[in-house]
C-alpha cells in the first residue's frame, strides 16, 4: 500500500517545500504583530497535546496578562470570526476553544479560519489584549508568532515519521527548524537522563532552540456541571469511558492502573456524536457513570443530560522542577521583553 501512495507523498513533499520556500524568501508575506504572540503547533496530523500546552500557558499567565486565544475552531458548525460568550457551545466554536472558555472564562476566546482576519479584529475589538495565543498554527504561515512552540510526542516523534499520505506529517521534517521551543510531550514519568539525551541527539535541534520534556498528569477530581467527585469513587461501580481524541491509550492505561472496571467506546478525533452513537452510549450507560475527556464533554453532555456524566482533566507536568522553571521563565521573558 505504501508503494502505491509513494508518488502522492513525493508530490505533497515537493508542494510543501515549495510553499515554505516562498514564505522563507519573502515572496509570500508572513505578518508579525507588535503584541506578544505565542504559537503552538505540530508537524504531525494531531495527538501531540497542543491544547494541553495552550491550557498550561493560560493557567500560568492569566493572572498577570490579559489573554486572547485564537483558534480555527476545527469541526465547528459556524464560519468566520466568532468571539466566545456565555451562550457559546462546542458546536459553535469548536471543542477545544470551548474547553478554554469553559475553564478560563476570564480570558477572550476567539475562532477564525483566517488568522490574519482574526488578528485584525482582535486588535480592533479587543485592544486590551496583552498576549495572544495561537492554537495549531505551525502550517498557517500567513501570520508569524513572536514565539513558536513545536509539540512532538516522546513515543511518536516527528523525526521517525513520514510525510502524508505514507505517514502522518503535514510537511517535511526539516520544518522543525522554524520553532523557537520544542516541547516533547507525553514522556514516561520515569524518563531517564540517557533516554532524554538520546532523544535530543536524534532530534538534532539548532543552537537557538530550547528543548523541554513533559508528561501527562490526570486530576484526582472528576467534574460535571453539577459538581465533582473523587476519581477513586469509580472503583466502587462500573462505568463507561467515551473518548473522541487521537490517542486515548494514555487515559485508558491510567484508569487500568487503578484496576477500574469499565467499557471503552472510542470515536475519532473531534467526533460529532450523532443519533446512532448517542443511542449506543445511552444503552451501555444504563445505571452506569459516563466518564469522558474534557474536550469531549462539551460535545457529549448536551446530548446526554439525563445521565451521570463526568470529565477528567488532563494537564502537563515537566520532567523535573528545573525543567518547568526554565520553560516558564522562557515564556515570561518573551512576554515581558521590551
Amino acid at each position: 500500500m505504501k508503494f502505491l501512495l509513494y508518488p502522492l507523498s513525493v508530490f505533497y513533499s515537493i508542494y510543501s517545500s515549495f510553499r515554505n520556500l516562498l514564505f522563507d524568501i519573502g515572496i509570500i508575506d508572513s505578518i508579525e504583530y507588535k503584541i506578544p504572540t505565542i504559537g503552538i503547533g505540530n508537524i504531525s496530523t494531531g495527538g501531540t497535546g497542543k491544547s494541553i500546552i495552550v491550557d498550561y500557558i493560560i493557567e500560568k499567565f492569566k493572572t498577570n496578562k490579559k489573554i486572547t486565544t485564537l483558534s480555527r475552531g476545527y469541526n465547528r458548525k459556524t464560519r468566520g470570526y466568532v468571539h466566545a460568550s456565555e451562550s457559546s457551545n462546542a458546536y459553535e466554536i469548536g471543542d477545544e476553544p470551548f474547553q478554554f472558555f469553559s475553564k478560563h472564562p476570564e480570558i477572550n476566546v476567539v475562532v477564525c479560519e483566517d488568522r490574519r482576519k482574526g488578528m485584525n479584529i482582535i486588535l480592533d475589538n479587543l485592544p486590551s489584549t496583552e498576549l495572544c495565543i495561537w492554537d495549531d498554527i505551525f502550517q498557517h504561515r500567513f501570520v508569524k508568532p513572536g514565539l513558536m512552540i513545536l509539540a512532538t510526542t516522546f513515543q511518536y516523534p516527528f523525526y521517525k515519521d513520514e510525510i502524508l499520505p505514507i505517514g502522518n506529517l503535514r510537511e517535511n521534517k526539516d520544518s522543525y527548524k522554524r520553532a523557537d521551543l520544542i516541547l516533547v510531550t507525553k514522556c514516561p514519568a520515569d524518563l531517564k537522563t540517557k533516554d532524554k539525551d538520546s532523544f535530543i541527539e536524534s532530534l538534532n535541534p539548532k543552537d537557538n532552540q530550547k528543548v523541554f520534556f513533559s508528561t501527562l498528569t490526570y486530576k484526582q477530581k472528576i467534574k460535571s456541571d453539577l459538581g465533582e467527585i473523587n476519581i477513586d469513587t469509580l472503583g466502587e461501580r462500573e462505568f463507561i469511558l467515551v473518548t473522541g481524541i487521537v490517542n486515548s491509550s494514555y487515559l485508558v492505561n491510567f484508569l487500568k492502573s487503578k484496576d477500574f472496571n469499565f467499557e471503552h467506546l472510542k470515536y475519532s478525533d473531534h467526533y460529532n456524536f450523532n443519533k446512532i452513537s448517542i443511542n449506543k452510549i445511552r444503552k451501555l450507560s444504563n445505571n452506569k457513570i459516563i466518564l469522558t475527556t474534557e474536550k469531549d464533554y462539551g460535545r457529549l453532555s448536551p446530548k446526554i443530560n439525563d445521565r451521570e456524566i463526568y470529565y477528567i482533566e488532563v494537564s502537563m507536568k515537566f520532567n523535573a522542577e528545573m525543567n518547568e522553571f526554565n520553560f516558564n521563565e522562557t515564556i515570561s521573558e518573551y512576554i515581558n521583553k521590551d
